[in-house]
């Protein structure tokens, strides 16, 4: 960790400080497109060979890593992802981290928002005293503890205590005058898998405001020399006018250029920083948000051009000093006529810019703090008199880099259109009468007789020598202005499109979602056993990777004894020690008991009741006080995961007959996303399993013999349909055949009908083949009628792969009728060849199976009861035996016997 020192330590370099003397020295916004301030879009001129050199910007959007990185101050609002100086793992698995980002190298106001998932997020609730507040209305647990960058602030405690191996973090630790903040988070499985990727919105530095000082003329408390009484503040003035001071911690200076304050006049900044803090519409004129830096590399004016270009300053160096002349309409200080133009000097007029100065069109960006502070272009100007004027496209592109605000950007972005069309300049000499007036920046009026009345800003101003001419001439540059420069009418919303597409309709639950009790087959006997299946509809939604179903036994009702310790009463419950369960209650349990916690049980008394624990094994649970409501238990749930694509979900663990089960699910994601299991429903298993185990080993035998004899005959007719589909033409996606004869008269009809069929679809890439065979018939005679049906069919591709066979004969009288029939089928559940099925489903009010003689019917199914002739059964497992006469009664559950008269 020896790298965090100097990082914390205070760190000497060069502040550069060449900017002012490569700016062209008295040059204005107004200057002319080769210059500073208005003329700024001669910078960024498409096509030009030299880009223009980095600066300072409102956003750090990647995260800074290593040593010897260049010193940064946060001022106004920006977006940042800070410099990550220290990552530590703890706690079990080491899936709890801390890790410390460096925000700036000077005091900052706050944390404004973080970025979580795409939005942005608050902290807020409880503060907790180690960690700081937590990252609001997330899926996970992270905290933000803030240290502002004071320089009395001490080494954080957390940190120390939790540093991994001991000693990473120690009390020299103290990132005196640095703001950083402590993320601490805990890593789950499902929705943080690593650290977040921190991003925080910055309420940077509070500055000095000399308009509050009222040692300066202010009024306030503000004091150069007390950082506590600074405010935070988005003026751009401001902020040039610390860098031109300097911005300190103690004696050290982080960023800026260190003037004196004497070469700063007072009356000029505060004429500037007034008119940025001007309401013009809903917001001020002009604001602010920057990252200046000091390190190699890094110049004074990289620093300051953003902000004058953020606010359309001039930027002024004379005799009497340093300051800005912020872009706003200006009074005329003097007017001039022809005859004040001294006519034996140098004279150059012109009403035109050369084209190279000339732009119709101009786009641009600026940092939009709902677009996480990404650059965002604002609308695109085209002036389409100009555009007809200049006989082809002359554009620009501007980066707005310090400017955060649509509507400063929109303003900014006119300023600069508007001005470039002001096109008349010149280079004179006037008398030196003016020389009180004529300063750099500006307004000056020529009233010219042959040139019209035009307002100028001054540029360049120079004095000529004591000679025989004249005394200290006054030689000027000029170029045209005017109030319509800042006229607003034509200011034009950005509209933003900052946020991402919004949510995609996701899943939020199994579609058709639920269950039936059924018996399972077990491998290799002819035992059942008791279970469920769940079912649902397939996922439309990619992301959903699978179904988690939770089932448990339906509460019982208990009762709770208050007394130590205590009883629970819970009938024929059939727990033994240190089983899991939970209470749940309409009203309140005695004290000792809590709703909905586990449990354990401790001792079990009787068939009916037992005491409870809170741990396996641990002391019994004594109560006292008083209880209200019906009281409820139930056994600990099982979980089980079904993974897509199946539909289908058969268990058999803590399965009983003749009971009933709750159940509930959610659905898993990838990439995982907070889901919740929906509300608890209920399903019954069947009343009765059966262990049958039937002693007729060679009818088995003959019957396997059988079947096996018939499928390898069926092969055959198999093996045709395969010739027949392999022969047919690619290109047909149907082909069907139909044979019908059909006789009627007045008062009778007769049908018969056979159809084949072969169909093939494709469906988004998915293909599914169906084949059929149907045969039909119908007779009907007045308003009788009877009709019979054979089907078979065969579908295979997506969804189920089934073959089913179905036989009905039906007959009618008026509106009475009455059907019998059966269905033969096999399959794979959605293709699935884990999830086989086979089922034959006969449908009649009454079944028989007869051996053909005239003895009777060993097996008859009627009127919802199974009748035996005779039956040589094995094993009988059943609740109650009696007579057909119902007088001698058997019940196996309670192993009493019955008689009656």
């Amino acid at each position: 960790m020896g790298f965090l020192v100097p990082i914390f330590s205070t760190v000497l370099g060069a502040v550069g400080l060449s900017g002012v003397a490569s700016w062209l020295g008295g040059s204005t916004i107004l200057a002319g497109l080769a210059r500073f301030g208005l003329g700024l879009a001669a910078k960024y001129l498409i096509g030009q060979l030299t880009q223009p050199k980095q600066q300072a910007q409102t956003s750090q959007l990647d995260t800074a890593y290593g040593e010897d990185l260049a010193r940064s101050v946060i001022m106004g609002k920006v977006g940042t992802a800070g410099h990550l100086v220290y990552r530590n793992a703890y706690g079990s698995g080491n899936r709890k981290i801390q890790d410390v980002y460096i925000l700036s190298n000077f005091l900052i106001n706050g944390i404004a928002r973080v970025r979580y998932k795409g939005e942005w997020k608050t902290l807020g609730g409880t503060e907790d005293a180690t960690k700081g507040f937590q990252i609001q209305d997330i899926d996970s647990k992270i905290w933000v503890k803030l240290y502002k960058g004071t320089m009395t602030q001490t080494a954080d405690a957390g940190l120390i205590a939790q540093s991994n191996p001991a000693g990473r973090w120690t009390t020299n630790h103290r990132g005196a005058g640095i703001a950083y903040a402590i993320v601490t988070q805990e890593l789950n499985r499902e929705h943080l898998q690593q650290p977040w990727p921190a991003f925080f919105e910055i309420e940077g530095a509070p500055l000095y405001d000399w308009r509050k000082d009222s040692t300066v003329g202010g009024s306030g408390s503000h004091r150069w020399n007390d950082q506590t009484t600074w405010e935070f503040t988005e003026n751009p003035v401001l902020m040039a006018y610390a860098l031109e001071r300097g911005v300190f911690n103690g004696t050290e200076m982080m960023v800026g250029k260190g003037v004196s304050a004497s070469r700063l006049p007072i009356a000029q900044w505060t004429v500037a920083a007034n008119i940025c803090d001007e309401i013009v519409g809903t917001g001020k004129r002009y604001t602010s948000g920057l990252i200046p830096a000091a390190g190699s590399g890094v110049t004074h004016d990289q620093n300051m051009q953003p902000l004058l270009e953020s606010c359309a300053s001039t930027w002024v160096e004379d005799a009497t000093g340093e300051y800005p002349i912020v872009g706003a309409a200006q009074s005329t200080v003097l007017t001039f006529t022809d005859d004040d133009i001294m006519v034996d000097e140098p004279f150059r007029f012109s009403v035109k810019r050369s084209k190279s100065e000339l732009i119709n069109t101009l786009s641009g960006t600026y940092f939009e703090p709902d677009n996480f502070y990404e650059q965002t272009p604002f609308a695109v100007r085209i002036d389409s008199v100009a555009l007809a004027e200049d006989g082809e496209r002359l554009a620009v592109s501007i980066p707005y880099d310090a400017v955060n605000r649509s509507e400063v950007a929109d303003r900014l972005a006119d300023i600069q259109f508007k001005a470039s069309r002001y096109q008349a300049n010149g280079e004179i000499c006037i008398h030196p009468r003016f020389l009180a007036d004529a300063q750099v920046g500006r307004w000056i009026e020529w009233d010219s007789a042959a040139f019209g009345t035009r307002t100028f800003q001054i540029t360049e101003k120079r004095l000529g020598p004591f000679g025989e001419k004249a005394t200290r001439n006054i030689y000027l540059t000029l170029q045209e202005v005017g109030e319509g420069i800042f006229d607003g009418t034509d200011y034009v919303t950005v509209p933003i499109d900052a946020g991402s597409p919004g949510e995609p309709d996701y899943a939020v639950s199994a579609a058709n979602f639920g269950a039936v009790g059924i018996q399972l087959k077990v491998d290799g006997s002819t035992d059942r056993k008791t279970g469920i299946r769940f079912f649902w509809d397939a996922f439309d939604d990619v992301t959903v990777t699978a179904v988690d179903v939770e089932y448990r036994p339906e509460a019982a009702g208990v009762t709770v004894s208050i007394a130590n310790p205590a009883v629970i009463t819970w009938p024929s419950h059939g727990l033994v020690a240190n089983d899991l369960l939970y209470l749940a209650t309409t009203g309140s349990l005695p004290i000792g008991l809590t709703a909905d916690s586990p449990l354990y049980v401790k001792t079990v008394l009787t068939s009916g009741t037992f005491t409870v624990s809170l741990t396996p094994g641990g002391a019994a649970i004594a109560t006292s006080g008083t209880q209200s409501g019906i009281h409820s238990a139930y056994r600990d749930s099982l979980v089980k995961r079904a993974e897509t694509p199946v539909q289908v979900l058969t268990v058999s663990e803590g399965v009983l007959p003749s009971k009933t089960y709750e159940y509930r699910h959610r659905i898993i994601t990838t990439p995982p996303r907070a889901t919740f299991f929906t509300a608890w429903s209920s399903v019954s298993t069947p009343e009765d399993v059966f262990d049958v185990s039937v002693g007729l080993a060679q009818t088995q035998q003959d019957v396997r013999d059988f079947l096996a004899s018939l499928s390898a005959g069926l092969q055959d007719i198999r093996d045709k349909v395969a010739q027949v589909a392999a022969s047919a033409v690619d290109a047909a996606s149907r082909q069907a055949q139909d044979n019908a004869v059909a006789v009627r008269n007045a008062r009778a009809n007769a049908a018969a009908f056979t159809e084949l069929e072969a169909t093939i679809t494709e469906i988004d890439g998915e293909l599914t083949a169906i084949a059929s065979s149907v045969t039909a018939v119908e007779a009907s005679v007045d308003n009788v009628s009877a009709d019979g049906l054979f089907q078979l069919r065969a579908e295979a591709g997506t969804g189920d792969v089934v073959s089913r066979m179905v036989a009905e004969v039906r007959a009618s009288v008026s509106d009475a009728w009455v059907s019998a029939g059966w269905v033969v089928e096999a399959g794979f559940t959605g293709g699935n060849p884990a999830a086989p099925f086979s089922n034959f489903i006969i449908n009649a009010s009454k079944f028989v199976v007869t051996d053909g003689t005239n003895n009777g019917t060993p097996l008859t199914f009627e009127s919802g009861a199974l009748k035996l002739l005779v039956a040589n059964i094995g094993t009988v497992t059943a609740g109650t035996l009696q007579s057909v006469d119902g007088k001698v009664v058997f019940d196996l559950s309670t192993k009493q016997l019955k008689f009656s008269e």
